[in-house]
């Protein structure tokens, strides 16, 4: 019966999958509506093996004996998920040790890291190891400019890009990415992962985009979009993966678009709207039949 519980829970996480490429949620700009297709599949076998293992191998529920192969399956996801969790979390240290080591300027009256290379690259990189606090050092990260943007951009330009960078960090952008990340790396399997995942990167950019449009003119952001993304386009990227919130990613038209018309409805959300998360508890229910 414990086998049961997983399997449907893998069942689940599939069918919560496709239905996330329906045309009325595919169409939608909505954050909590791609957050939830993308996290709750995972959280629910995550929550499976977590009542499993708590449950045990041994006894009945509802007149079916326990085997100990679902509770060594249940044990094999929670092993894959914590491994993976603790091979990016030091993958992440070595990267925000690395930049801690970077260059500091400061560059329009702010202090950044400086990377040396002629490629136009601004993001918010690694977690800050300057910080007091573990939970302050998971809320700030490192903004990195590259050489080759500060002489591309002009300084109204690079102010722009700054603005952007800083939305994402106002928005705790760097650890949302880290455990939206985390939750890619473990649901590899899982049909539709990258297209959910670039749907919530995008809602992420276009916010801080929308933000960023608070203190600078919208068009200077458009334009140092379109300057940044002809000029890396032209050169190879020296850069691997463990960037954080980069200024430039993919669908250039939706957020230039966004810009020009001063869309805002991705930013309609309430906590609230998440209380359907609740849903990936229901393996704990299971818990009292077992005897």
């Amino acid at each position: 019966m414990h086998f049961l519980v997983i399997f449907l829970a893998i069942i689940c996480a599939y069918i919560i999958r496709y239905i996330s490429q329906i045309s009325f949620f595919k169409n939608k700009r909505n954050w909590s509506y791609s957050l939830f297709f993308f996290i709750a599949p995972v959280l629910l076998i995550l929550m499976s093996s977590i009542a499993i293992v708590t449950m045990g191998y041994k006894g009945q529920m509802w007149g079916f004996q326990a085997t100990i192969i679902s509770y060594i399956l249940a044990w094999l996801c929670l092993g894959f998920a914590i491994i993976n969790l603790l091979i990016y979390a030091i993958e992440i240290k070595f990267v925000s040790q690395k930049i801690d080591k970077f260059k500091e300027k400061e560059v329009l009256g702010q202090k950044v890291k400086i990377l040396e290379t002629s490629f136009p690259y601004a993001g918010l990189m690694g977690f800050s190891t300057q910080e007091k606090g573990f939970l302050q050092s998971l809320n700030k990260s490192y903004l990195v400019l590259s050489k080759g943007l500060i002489q591309l951009l002009s300084k109204e330009h690079l102010q722009a890009v700054m603005a952007h960078e800083n939305a994402h960090q106002l928005h705790n952008d760097p650890l949302i990415f880290f455990c939206l990340s985390y939750c890619k790396r473990i649901t590899f399997w899982l049909p539709n992962n990258d297209i959910l995942w670039q749907d919530l990167v995008l809602l992420r950019e276009l916010r801080a985009d929308n933000t960023a449009s608070k203190s600078v003119d919208f068009l200077l952001l458009a334009e140092s979009l379109l300057i940044v993304t002809q000029t890396a386009m032209k050169e190879k990227s020296p850069l691997d993966n463990s960037m954080v919130c980069p200024f430039i990613n993919f669908r250039l038209n939706e957020r230039i678009d966004a810009l020009i018309n001063d869309d805002d409805s991705f930013r309609n959300f309430r906590w609230y709207q998440l209380s359907w998360m609740l849903l990936v508890f229901a393996p704990f229910f299971t818990i009292p039949f077992h005897h």
